[in-house]
């Protein structure tokens, strides 16, 4: 068994493979890891070079391990992988790590010294900094992936993937932990929700690890590559995943019910990027109802899942906010819509409108124009940045500083 593997989907992705893949397998001969390390690459079906350049890399770097899917997936969805293959990248610790991101030089040593300490050990997740999130505190901490979702926001601690790698070892022993009958009659009925959501995997993990030891490795260790690809935006709007942000708060309500999760999350959960998640999820309703969002529209059910963020928070006066904010905007967005409709029914009869109509519909535009201006500016207002980026080590004082 490898002690690490560095486990990737790709589709479509030729050219960026050959630096990001070029890079991490540098980076493990530079530092003579050849034997302990697997990097795994699974290709979806790709239709461009893919196939060509992960051959070519193989030939230089037998420590990569390339396997194509015999049938195109969703994001969601898992691979039919071999035994063979699997085994062949059976490892200690997996890295998942994301086609187009980069492993900064110099930054494995760092993680490779951490995955073989013995707080690794009893650890289900190590989380490792993602370089553009910043500040960086320079530290390493270790809490519960309940912690540090809270202290960091869920996004920022396991909702860029390349950040998580995960204890192989604990997490079948979790697995196993769990009688057969478990996932065979009852996960399927949460995965079949998870998978409908934006961070399916957020949900999982949470699901099965809340409460599990985690350790986050505060340096910037991997980044995005900086590359131009168009095709990122046409398969977001594609599959629909702007809607799919609001699903994972669906996931997380069916976890309260059912009583996976007990106790109830701080606002800090919901930090995304620069941001609160609950404002982004109010300035697209806003959106839509003014017809900025045609392409896909967020539905009438969108207003209940920020409602239900407020439900799931512990502090009152900010659950209370985020009501008034709610109430108001829908109240708003509903009146708008109901005059914008008899404005365009009175338009509609320009020609035979006598004075009071004409009047009527003058006062119609001021107010249609007023409410217009009032949400647009309320819309951009929400996702004004409203904290920095990265976590910085912030709230850190009841997690313990690990020093290696």
């Amino acid at each position: 068994m490898k002690k690490l593997c560095f486990w990737c989907r790709t589709w479509n992705r030729a050219d960026v493979l050959k630096i990001t893949v070029s890079r991490r397998a540098e980076e493990i001969v530079k530092y003579g890891l050849e034997k302990d390390v697997v990097i795994f690459i699974i290709d979806n079906q790709s239709t461009d070079n893919t196939p060509k350049v992960l051959k070519d890399l193989q030939k230089k770097y037998p420590f990569i391990i390339y396997w194509r899917s015999p049938v195109w997936k969703k994001q969601e969805e898992d691979f039919d992988i071999p035994e063979e293959i699997l085994k062949k990248v059976k490892a200690e610790f997996t890295w998942f790590f994301g086609d187009d991101d980069i492993l900064l030089k110099d930054t494995l040593p760092l993680v490779w010294k951490i995955i073989n300490s013995e707080e690794a050990k009893n650890s289900i997740i190590i989380h490792t900094g993602h370089a553009l999130l910043k500040p960086h505190s320079y530290k390493v901490y270790k809490g519960t992936v309940w912690e540090f979702a809270n202290l960091m926001g869920f996004n920022q601690f396991i909702g860029w993937i390349t950040s998580v790698i995960f204890n192989t070892k604990l997490e079948e022993e979790k697995k196993n932990f769990y009688k057969k009958d478990f996932f065979e009659k009852i996960w399927p009925k949460y995965e079949k929700i998870y998978n409908k959501a934006a961070f399916s995997y957020v949900l999982k993990w949470l699901h099965l690890f809340t409460y599990e030891k985690a350790i986050v490795i505060d340096y910037p260790i991997c980044e995005p590559l900086k590359h131009s690809d168009p095709k990122t935006a046409e398969r977001w709007e594609k599959e629909n995943v702007g809607w799919r942000y609001f699903l994972f708060i669906k996931g997380l309500k069916l976890m309260y019910q059912d009583g996976i999760l007990q106790e109830k999350l701080n606002p800090g959960f919901f930090k995304y990027l620069t941001y609160n998640l609950w404002d982004r999820f109010l300035s697209e309703m806003i959106a839509s109802r003014l017809g900025i969002y045609t392409r896909n529209p967020r539905p009438s059910e969108g207003w209940q899942y920020i409602l239900d963020i407020a439900d799931l928070i512990d502090d009152l006066t900010i659950a209370k906010q985020i009501r008034t904010n709610v109430y108001l905007a829908r109240e708003l967005c509903r009146e708008y819509q109901i005059l914008k409709g008899k404005l365009e029914s009175i338009s509609k009869q320009e020609t035979q409108l006598n004075e009071k109509e004409i009047q009527l519909k003058k006062d119609l535009e001021t107010r249609v124009e007023k409410i217009k201006n009032t949400l647009l500016e309320t819309s951009k207002e929400l996702v004004q940045p409203v904290f920095k980026e990265g976590w910085e080590g912030k709230n850190y004082k009841n997690l313990k500083e690990l020093r290696f």
